[in-house]
């Protein structure tokens, strides 16, 4: 079956779900994850985890999740993307150390929900995220946890193997481009740190399409001590998706890189954008009464 083997599949399984897929040995290597049928050939194994904590949201739900995780009075959501892992490797081509760009990505939420909180007092912050316990993704769900605020994991079954078996809520989409849209869908406000091909089919996605607000910030190019990963890779793929977008969509934004310390402005330039913007998304009373 082609979705088994493409995107993978959720069934019903007790009380909970099973996540499924078919000829992709390397998720064996995962906590959790068992093969159903062991002694087929590698194509033909089906690989499966079990959900029996997850609050699961499956095709065909997400208005309910929505309803149920993101909305209410003066609610902003918001989202980051970016890389989903960089190995020691990467690490020191790129001139960084291993762990600093997780550190910084966080350190960038959490100045600019501090920024938001303190501008509107009684602001409703939560966030879109993409559910994985790795890279940007780990970040956010870090980030609502150390803040208490509400969350909406996204996801397909593929990639439901690199998700943890909480409490926390997440929507299944089908598939991974149903899965991208529900994400660009549930916020307002889209952060873009890095990131690949599809960082940057997210980002424009989330303005062209989508019609969200982004910020798109070179988090790498801001603590690199050698400047960051190319644009485009040897092979002519994206390597760096922010990157790609300051070479090709003309942005008066090099002066935050320059200066004694280009990660401190790039935080204050991003808590003061998402500022502006959130003016714009909440009432009146909110938005101007605290100015």
């Amino acid at each position: 079956m082609k979705q088994i083997e493409d995107n993978g599949i959720i069934e019903k399984d007790g009380d909970g779900y099973v996540v499924k897929v078919q000829g992709k040995p390397y998720v064996a290597k995962i906590a959790g994850v068992f093969c159903e049928n062991p002694g087929a050939p590698e194509a033909e194994q089906v690989h499966c985890k079990r959900f029996a904590r997850k609050r699961i949201y499956l095709a065909g739900q997400y208005q309910q999740a929505v309803h149920e995780v993101l909305k209410g009075n003066d609610v902003v959501v918001l989202g980051m993307n970016g890389y989903s892992s960089l190995n020691d490797e990467q690490c020191r081509a790129w001139g960084v150390q291993p762990g600093a760009y997780e550190a910084a990505c966080e350190g960038i939420l959490k100045s600019v929900c501090r920024s938001l909180v303190e501008t509107f007092p009684g602001i409703d912050l939560r966030f879109a995220d993409g559910a994985s316990n790795v890279g940007v993704d780990a970040v956010l769900l870090k980030v609502a946890r150390d803040l208490n605020r509400p969350h909406l994991g996204h996801s397909c079954p593929k990639f439901m193997f690199y998700v943890e078996d909480d409490d926390s809520p997440v929507y299944v989409a089908e598939t991974q481009q149903a899965y991208a849209d529900a994400f660009i869908d549930s916020l307002h406000v889209l952060i873009a740190a890095n990131g690949r091909m599809q960082a940057f089919e997210h980002d424009i996605d989330a303005v062209f399409k989508k019609l969200k607000h982004l910020i798109p910030v070179n988090v790498l190019k801001s603590i690199s001590t050698t400047g960051g990963p190319p644009a485009i890779g040897p092979s002519g793929k994206i390597e760096d998706a922010v990157a790609a977008f300051e070479q090709r969509v003309h942005m008066a934004a090099q002066a935050l890189y320059s200066g004694r310390d280009p990660y401190r402005n790039m935080v204050s330039h991003v808590s003061e954008s998402t500022t502006a913007i959130v003016r714009t998304l909440i009432s009146p009373a909110r938005a101007f009464g605290n100015v």
